[in-house]
């Protein structure tokens, strides 16, 4: 046997092994429920058009740049895609109140109820699988989920 295996760090590595897969396993489905939701809000775009929609619907009116910064995606996709929003009414470009030379992107009010009416249909498949779960076990589960995203 390894002198550095020990059935503690056997278990330990076994125990990481199993994390590493539940956590492969909620991000491929909430990959998925996110390309679902993107269908949801307007089928005729990809669905990295609806990551800057989240974005500006949680965050609010931003500039081109910290839309590309904030989502990691090049200046260029950004571009490309704000002009579709706009073309179908989704986003609007506006001075900015600070910078009458700097540009801001909203959401419409069109934008903004297919939205949200998107985020209901994500929201409903979240809900039904802890919709069997006790208060504690949720509880327990929420404050796990900080710990590990460092959410004070």
């Amino acid at each position: 046997m390894d002198k550095n295996t020990t059935p503690q760090n056997d278990k330990r590595l076994d125990l990481e092994s199993k994390l590493g897969r539940q956590l492969n396993m909620l991000l491929s489905a909430s990959h998925a429920l996110n390309v679902r939701t993107a269908a949801c809000f307007d089928d005729s775009l990809q669905p990295a058009a609806f990551l800057l929609i989240r974005w500006l619907f949680t965050y609010g009116p931003t500039s081109a740049t910290v839309l590309a910064e904030s989502t990691a995606m090049d200046r260029s996709s950004v571009s490309r895609l704000v002009n579709q929003l706009k073309k179908l009414g989704y986003v609007v470009s506006e001075s900015s109140p600070e910078d009458r030379r700097g540009v801001l992107l909203s959401l419409t009010e069109l934008g903004r109820q297919k939205t949200i009416n998107a985020l209901k249909e994500k929201e409903s498949a979240f809900y039904e699988r802890i919709s069997k779960w006790d208060d504690s076990k949720l509880a327990s589960f929420v404050d796990l989920l900080k710990d590990f995203n460092k959410d004070e």
